[in-house]
């Protein structure tokens, strides 16, 4: 995805979008959308896209009032491990967004690794 010098809350809003379109298209009807910005999730869930100015949270909003079921939810940065991991993953089309069919060996390690260090806290 293109993201030039836009703001960290755009970027997150466009990349909520592009998932949420995605998911749409591939028939998924039940779907988890996870964000670490809080200021994002509040203003999805409080219903600041309806009249909002950026036409991507005005589309969300259209998006989320379809016949499915989103479930929409700030989740802390330390949770969002996978996902920072994945966008720093080396791309051959950094301007697209990219699918992952099957789980990467370098996602699973960090999964376990995580699941490790949680089993040793308790």
């Amino acid at each position: 995805m293109h993201i030039e010098e836009e703001s960290m809350f755009k970027i997150e809003i466009k990349a909520i979008l592009e998932g949420l379109k995605i998911a749409w298209d591939s028939d998924f009807r039940q779907v988890e959308v996870e964000c670490d910005n809080v200021l994002v999730v509040e203003t999805i869930l409080a219903g600041g896209a309806v009249n909002s100015r950026m036409s991507e949270l005005r589309i969300i909003h259209q998006l989320l009032g379809r016949d499915w079921r989103v479930r929409l939810r700030h989740i802390s940065r330390d949770h969002n491990k996978v996902t920072d991991h994945m966008t720093r993953l080396p791309s051959l089309y950094c301007n697209e967004v990219q699918i992952f069919i099957k789980i990467l060996v370098s996602i699973e390690n960090l999964h376990e690794s995580n699941i490790d260090r949680s089993a040793n806290i308790t």
